[in-house]
């Protein structure tokens, strides 16, 4: 079948078979660049699910920061609907008084911020046009634009359990306003996704802890894991030599969850390194680094942010251990995969590492306490014959077990599952 863009709408492949599933992929995010957690885990599940599914992809696209990897739509979808829109950049005034005109909403500010008038329409558009056998919601918090009487099931796409994220940074807050705060939000959220749970027919988590806990927590009707995966050939151990004592942390340091991690790292657990290690250093690789943390690292010459890169491997490939210090978060961490990759001995909390089915001293040097994560990396960066040890065992591990093909497939069982007619393609 020939598909031909209507109004809005760009053609992205032809060749979508009348036999395929028809689904309407809403992101409140164009995938590409694929520069976030959640990007990255939607990009190349797009790219995989593609291939077997007649996708519409309906996402916002930010001009002119989005328009050099628009080219590159054909593969994740069938037919893509644009929606212009412009991002508040995170930190700026302009944000923080958004904040405050909505934190006395019913909704969490994270949601409040998604509705889009524009995008709730062009899904309604969509609806309307044409006939889809399932609609998937990419995150929980753009399905603020799904409005009632959608003719077909819908399946949200967790990448995280949001409300438990918003507790744990009600846990660490370090003043009376901000535990406030985070208390608000967790409150709502939890409410928003118990709701949204219920009203949907199926949610899909990134682990089976996750998958649990919407269904008993939070009372969703069906429910679906899909593993964390990686692209090993992508991330695959270097042969360049690595800088005497450097430490690398991946990720996008515009999330708050990422600053408190290295905000922490720097402060408690550094100082005991390089306690023992005086060449130890700290490569900080990631987009977005805020005023305040650059200002808190300015004057720190053992630490290195990056800002933006547009490949995170050769940081990597110089380092010798990888850390993974986070306090807050949810979900399943995509960096600590990449990491194991590559062969990089990976120290985390448990926090990094929860919901992934790795071992504690295997695959990865598990670590609570600062004291704790300090002695681990103290001695990975002592002891080569360890580290080489721990990194080639984590590297056999991802290479046999999370790849992106593997991870599309339980996704798409989960569509087989719900969808209102039957596929017949083979997988």
């Amino acid at each position: 079948m020939i598909v031909r863009p209507l109004d809005g709408a760009v053609s992205a492949r032809a060749g979508s078979g009348s036999d395929r599933l028809r689904v309407l992929f809403v992101a409140k995010r164009f995938p590409y660049p694929a520069d976030t957690g959640g990007k990255i885990r939607t990009a190349r599940l797009l790219e995989q699910l593609s291939r077997r599914l007649d996708i519409t992809l309906v996402s916002n696209v930010e001009h002119p920061k989005d328009d050099p990897y628009l080219s590159e739509v054909g593969k994740l979808c069938a037919r893509f609907e644009p929606v212009s829109w412009q991002e508040v950049a995170k930190g700026s005034p302009r944000f923080y008084a958004q904040v405050l005109r909505r934190v006395a909403s019913r909704y969490p500010v994270s949601v409040a911020n998604d509705y889009s008038p524009p995008l709730a329409e062009r899904i309604r558009a969509c609806l309307a046009r044409d006939r889809y056998d399932l609609l998937v919601c990419d995150f929980v918090q753009p399905s603020v634009n799904l409005g009632a009487g959608i003719d077909c099931p819908v399946l949200l796409f967790q990448h995280n359990v949001e409300s438990m994220i918003f507790e744990r940074h009600a846990r660490t807050a370090g003043s009376a306003p901000l535990r406030w705060f985070w208390r608000s939000q967790w409150r709502k959220m939890e409410r928003f996704e118990r709701e949204a749970c219920r009203r949907f027919a199926g949610v899909v988590a990134v682990s089976e802890a996750d998958r649990a806990l919407f269904g008993e927590r939070f009372g969703a009707r069906r429910t679906f894991a899909i593993p964390t995966a990686v692209d090993a050939q992508y991330f695959r151990p270097g042969t360049g030599p690595t800088v005497d004592g450097r430490l690398v942390f991946t990720g996008s340091m515009d999330w708050l969850p990422n600053e408190d991690a290295i905000l922490y790292f720097v402060d408690e657990i550094l100082p005991r390194v390089a306690a023992r290690v005086p060449t130890v250093s700290l490569a900080v690789v990631g987009r977005r680094p805020s005023p305040r943390l650059s200002r808190r690292l300015a004057e720190r010459p053992d630490v290195i942010v990056t800002g933006r890169v547009d490949d995170v491997r050769p940081h990597m490939e110089s380092a010798d251990v990888f850390v993974i210090p986070l306090r807050i978060g949810g979900g399943t961490r995509i960096k600590a995969y990449e990491a194991m990759a590559m062969a990089k001995p990976v120290v985390s909390t448990p926090v990094g590492i929860e919901g992934l089915p790795v071992r504690d001293g295997e695959h990865f040097v598990l670590a609570e306490r600062a004291d704790d994560f300090a002695g681990a990396v103290v001695r990975l960066l002592q002891e080569p014959g360890y580290r080489h040890h721990l990194g080639q065992a984590a590297r056999r591990f991802v290479e046999s077990s999370c790849s992106w093909s593997s991870a599309a497939t339980a996704f798409m069982d989960a569509c087989r599952a719900l969808a209102r007619t039957p596929i017949t393609t083979t997988r």
